[in-house]
């Protein structure tokens, strides 16, 4: 799955990277209008859209089970301005590695 949703807690670059340099369909929420909005929103709108949701809000996400979300803390990340790079890279890695996800919790290595 290269259709991502990325979550408020990583900056838009994120979404831009890996369209712009990975070639992937991806979205930051502050794009689509779901800035401060609940994560169910976040969620169903990933499975409408067949998106994957990357967050780093594991205990919000928990009940979620019929959308595929991507977890990733953000202190496995370099601090400041690299990090919408390398959030990007570790994605792109995921994407290539399973691109047909199972639903649900994946946790792709930095």
């Amino acid at each position: 799955m290269s259709r991502f949703l990325v979550d408020e807690m990583f900056p838009p670059a994120v979404a831009r990277t890996l369209r712009d340099e990975y070639g992937h369909d991806a979205v930051h929420v502050f794009d689509v209008g779901l800035g401060a909005v609940e994560d169910a929103t976040v969620a169903a709108t990933a499975r409408a859209e067949e998106r994957a949701v990357v967050t780093e809000n594991v205990a919000d996400f928990v009940g979620e089970r019929d959308v595929v979300l991507v977890f990733v803390l953000k202190r496995t990340l370099p601090p400041g301005g690299g990090q919408a790079d390398a959030l990007a890279k570790i994605l792109d890695g995921w994407a290539k590695a399973n691109s047909m996800p199972y639903l649900g919790p994946h946790w792709p290595r930095p």
